[in-house]
């Protein structure tokens, strides 16, 4: 598999990804959503009923309080890395043949063992590198961040060989990932706000956690955009998906920049001018 440098700008891939989007939004927003129940929403439910809270004495009197979430805490364990594997499927298919299949939102399942365990050293090698501090760790979340795009199309890797081909494919390219997924930020905070005024509110029970359910609903729009734009980097990224300007170009280290195509035009043809100061 090559190594492709991705010169696009992010409002080139976040376009793509819109017109992927587009007359198609609320069929994936679906997907989207069989994705969030079984992932976060169950998180929370089990979260809810299971949970159970400790005080721990402090020296001063005072005591810390500690919720243990054991049931919830396995269940993530266990699912994350099928759900990361199903989602990929259900995007990358539709991304390239334009086909809308639920069934392989789940299809993660089908591979648990090598889902589960790509998901593990995922995790505990962005762990390590946070301990370090907060800076290696974010470098790590983007050195491995193609890993389950990977796990879906070569599903006889290895979880090693995931991991290794995501961090040969994102080395140049991690700050270009990055810059992408700063782009959303602007639509993460406009959907966050319902829930955050929600958070102001004295709800506590039942009708806490199915608002606090609801209010995620507009950050998983964002979440459907931001994932197809991902999809549409990795398919730049492996070479499956060549892009151009509106001059017909393909994006360079050149016109990614500040130099407008005349001007990278103009030095080619200064460069290719035959040298005749020796006639």
């Amino acid at each position: 598999m090559n190594n492709y440098l991705v010169y696009e700008p992010a409002s080139k891939i976040r376009e793509i990804a819109r017109e992927a989007l587009r007359g198609k939004w609320k069929e994936m927003f679906l997907g989207m959503l069989i994705y969030f129940a079984l992932s976060t929403a169950m998180t929370e439910v089990l979260s809810y009923f299971f949970a159970t809270v400790k005080y721990i004495p402090l020296s001063t009197g005072y005591y810390f309080q500690y919720n243990m979430n054991f049931p919830g805490e396995l269940y993530s364990l266990l699912v994350t890395g099928c759900l990361q594997c199903g989602l990929a499927m259900f995007l990358l298919a539709f991304f390239r043949k334009r086909t809308i299949n639920y069934g392989l939102t789940l299809e993660g399942f089908s591979m648990f063992g090598k889902a589960f365990f790509l998901f593990l050293l995922y995790s505990v090698k962005i762990f390590l590198w946070t301990l370090l501090f907060i800076v290696p760790g974010i470098i790590a979340i983007l050195r491995y961040s193609q890993c389950f795009y990977l796990r879906v199309d070569n599903p006889d890797w290895t979880a090693s060989q995931c991991i290794k081909e995501s961090t040969r494919l994102m080395t140049g390219n991690k700050g270009k990932f990055f810059g992408l997924t700063l782009s959303f930020i602007g639509w993460l905070f406009l959907a966050a706000l319902v829930g955050s005024f929600f958070e102001l509110s004295n709800i506590t029970g039942i009708a806490y956690l199915v608002l606090s359910i609801l209010t995620a609903l507009p950050l998983l729009v964002v979440q459907l955009y931001m994932e197809m734009s991902k999809v549409a980097f990795y398919e730049i990224l492996i070479g499956n998906l060549v892009v151009t300007d509106s001059r017909g170009a393909r994006y360079d280290r050149h016109n990614a920049g500040n130099e407008t195509w005349a001007e990278v035009q103009s030095k080619k043809d200064e460069n290719d001018k035959p040298d005749n100061s020796e006639e």
